[in-house]
């Protein structure tokens, strides 16, 4: 999974297109457009799934800044 993170666009073009091309090999029309239609779901749902982890760490993120920021604030008071 490494290598996801620092590959380049075009290759992760070349390799879905290879994996594509290998999925749909001896299929019919009709396997493959099931095929395709399952993956696609599995994307939409790992978008999904993506999208709320980052909503919930956005949210942990400014609540961490908001104790941070009072902290100070009461520090800068006692002094």
């Amino acid at each position: 999974m490494s290598y996801l993170n620092s590959a380049d666009p075009d290759e992760l073009a070349v390799i879905s297109t290879f994996v594509a091309i290998v999925l749909s090999k001896n299929k019919t029309s009709d396997q493959i457009n099931v095929l395709g239609n399952l993956i696609v779901s599995i994307g939409g749902i790992m978008l999904t799934i993506a999208a709320q982890k980052q909503h919930l760490e956005s949210i942990q993120d400014k609540e961490t800044q908001i104790h941070d920021l009072k902290k100070q604030i009461k520090d800068l008071k006692n002094d």
